[in-house]
């Protein structure tokens, strides 16, 4: 039985390595640059990791349907054990995105960050006239795209980071699918 989303992971994950190359190459000196090439990377691997998570459910047979995929380990989890089966691959990968300290914790916390929004209270005088009665910005807020670590929600996402992601989410690919194939 052929799996449908073998060829999403591997797609996914051939454009990061495209989009993370050398070190050199992310590093352009040119801030709106490097920042999309990060988050273009970092939208390839989060599609490679939901994609795997597909493709175990295929693999255990869950029956959902193309469009209501898990969104999460936990979510892979619950559907397992709704259908009364049991993954060690699965358990692993809830176990990777619950330890705070894992690879699949940052590319979580980096997933979810890229798509927080600023919710800083105004700082100063200039910030504070274009809050509104209710306290709600009406301009968007400016992001100092040259300054990486300027915002919390992106310490987690640097080139570094994202490769380190990569190559384990590649390994954990290989290994459970290696071992999927044993059985």
């Amino acid at each position: 039985m052929s799996n449908p989303y073998t060829g999403t992971v591997a797609s996914a994950l051939r454009k990061a390595q495209l989009l993370l190359g050398e070190p050199q190459q992310v590093a352009s000196g040119q801030p709106l640059l490097d920042t999309a090439l990060l988050e273009a990377a970092l939208t390839q691997l989060w599609r490679a990791y939901r994609a795997f998570l597909a493709e175990q459910g295929h693999q255990l047979q869950l029956g959902f349907a193309a469009g209501s995929e898990p969104e999460s380990a936990q979510a892979l989890a619950a559907l397992v054990s709704q259908r009364g089966k049991f993954s060690g691959d699965v358990t692993e990968l809830v176990n990777l995105s619950e330890d705070p300290e894992s690879w699949l914790s940052g590319l979580c916390r980096a997933w979810a960050g890229h798509w927080q929004l600023s919710t800083s209270a105004p700082a100063g005088p200039s910030e504070a006239s274009n809050a509104t009665a209710s306290g709600v910005q009406a301009m968007i807020p400016v992001r100092q795209l040259d300054n990486p670590s300027a915002g919390p929600q992106d310490a987690d996402m640097t080139a570094d980071n994202l490769r380190q992601w990569y190559q384990a989410l590649v390994e954990l690919i290989q290994r459970q699918r290696a071992q999927s194939q044993e059985w």
